[in-house]
This record gives C-alpha cells, structure tokens and sequence, in this order.
C-alpha cells in the first residue's frame, strides 16, 4: 500500500503546548557549542540564566520549541517509515524569543511533490510557533522530508523551489566549531531521545560505525556560527536561514562553517572533508 495524498495532506497534526524556562534556554545555547569559551562575556549572555532581562536566546532554539516528534512516521499517515529522509530545513524569524515563555507549535502539511512511479516524493510541512498568551509569531520553520521511492500517488509533479547555489570562489569567512564526544548525549535532551543519536547497536543496524549527531544539532552549530561572524551575536538581526543536509557527522568531529558575503554558506566535516550541510542561505538586517 501506498501513499495516500489526500489523507496526508488532510492529516491532523495536533498542537503542541511547551513552557520553557530561563535554564532551558541557556542549555539549548550550551548544547550547540555556545559555551566553548567562558571568557567570552558577549556568549555567556545565551548561556547563563542568571542574565535575568539581559539573557539572549540563539534564535536556532525554535527549532526545538513546540515540536510534535516525527509525526509523519507514524503508521497512520501511509507513509513507509523505512524511507523517509529529513532533506532541507528553513526558519524566518518573526521576532527574538524571550528567555523563557509558553508557546504553541501549530504543524500543517503544506505540499506534496510526486516525481512519478518508483521515485522519490516530497513531503513540506510546516511549523508556527507563536506565544501561547498574545498569539504573537515567532518563527516559521519549514521542512522538506524526502519519500524515497515512494512516488507515484498523484501529488503535485511541479518541482520545488532550485536550493541556493554555493559560489565556486572561496568562501569569505571560515569559523570551526568543534564538537564533543557526548554532544549527541547532550543535545538529544532537548526533546529528540531518537536512538540512533545514542545506541551504538541502534547505530550499527542502520548502518552507522556509531551513534550520528542530530541533523538539528548541527543546524544550531551553523546558526550560532553565523550569528557570531555575520551578526555580531545580535539575534535580532537573523532574518531567515535555509540548508539542505547531505551527509551525516559524528560527535566529536570538527564543523567548518564556509560562509560568502552574499549570505551562502555551507558546513563540512573537517577530519573526513566531507560537505555535512550544504545549499545554505541566511539573510541577516
């Protein structure tokens, strides 16, 4: 059986109600590497919750917010499980988070892109998260998961949006974030317990030598590394960002962040020079 397009694009997400505190906050930053060095009292400001008012929050940490798990595994949606694949991710930022707050994640299915019979199809769905008290948005973050081999259900055969091209020159800026051995163990606290991201047995059967870092985690390593060079650590001033994973990293490796002046970027792995996060796109004011 199939995938049915019209139940998946009439499929009900339900909406996620999340509080987070101050301490929450400050763990997202640390679990993105924000905290590498205590000095820098510009950084402490995302990553100590005694900051009070003056505490930052690394816009990335919408990521993690109001997040209804991986709904579109679930058996009843008709898709096959086995073959699915987070492909791109986006966020526009609407307005800075506040330290801690309660917010609502309103999730919808938004397209369904059917290459044909025996090829891959593409799932975009889409995430709100808006105050729980005003209604006030956020962010909006977009993602597109690949259906592999699934096609073939009468979906929308028109392509999506070409990703942004990385130029051919070198880049403009390189930052290099090193991460931790336990930074899966860490970040995996933010409310992704999947178990490829901590079981080694799990990790071997899906193919993996050992436990992969979240595709998420790395998104909020590029994120901050990009607020830090582009911004000045301002999160006021992040506008949007759009990537394309493309190869997994495993913790304890090194993430280079190759950035260009007209907003393109790109992550690779640097102990196996390998393109980790690529098409990438930030717009910052």
């Amino acid at each position: 059986m199939g995938i049915d397009r019209d139940h998946l694009m009439a499929y009900e997400v339900e909406d996620v109600r999340q509080s987070y505190t101050a301490k929450d906050s400050a763990f997202y930053a640390l679990s993105v590497g924000m905290g590498q060095d205590p000095l820098d009292t510009t950084r402490l400001a995302f990553v100590d919750p005694n900051k009070g008012a003056e505490q930052k929050v690394l816009p990335a940490m919408a990521l993690v917010l109001g997040y209804p798990g991986f709904w579109m595994v679930r058996p009843d949606t008709t898709v096959d499980p086995t073959r699915i694949l987070h492909g791109t991710q986006a966020v526009e930022w609407h307005k800075p988070l506040p330290p801690e707050g309660e917010v609502i994640g309103k999730t919808r299915m938004v397209r369904l892109v059917d290459r044909g019979e025996g090829k891959h199809g593409m799932a975009v769905s889409e995430r709100r998260i808006v105050d729980a008290e005003t209604g006030d948005l956020y962010a909006t973050l977009t993602q597109v998961h690949v259906l592999r081999g699934q096609g073939g259900f009468g979906g929308d055969p028109g392509p999506l949006d070409k990703p942004q091209a990385v130029p051919e020159t070198a880049p403009d800026m390189v930052l290099d974030v090193p991460t931790t051995a336990d930074q899966a163990l860490y970040y995996r606290l933010n409310g992704d317990l999947f178990a490829l991201h901590a079981d080694p047995e799990m990790a071997r059967k899906s193919g993996f030598p050992r436990p992969i870092l979240h595709g998420m985690c790395v998104a909020g390593i590029v994120t901050q590394a990009l607020m830090k060079t582009l911004a000045g650590d301002d999160p006021s001033r992040m506008q949007s960002i759009e990537m394309r994973f493309s190869a997994p990293i495993y913790p304890g490796e090194t993430v280079r962040v190759e950035m260009w002046q007209n907003g393109a970027f790109r992550a690779i792995c640097v102990e196996r020079d390998l393109v980790v996060l690529d098409n990438g796109l930030v717009r910052v004011s």
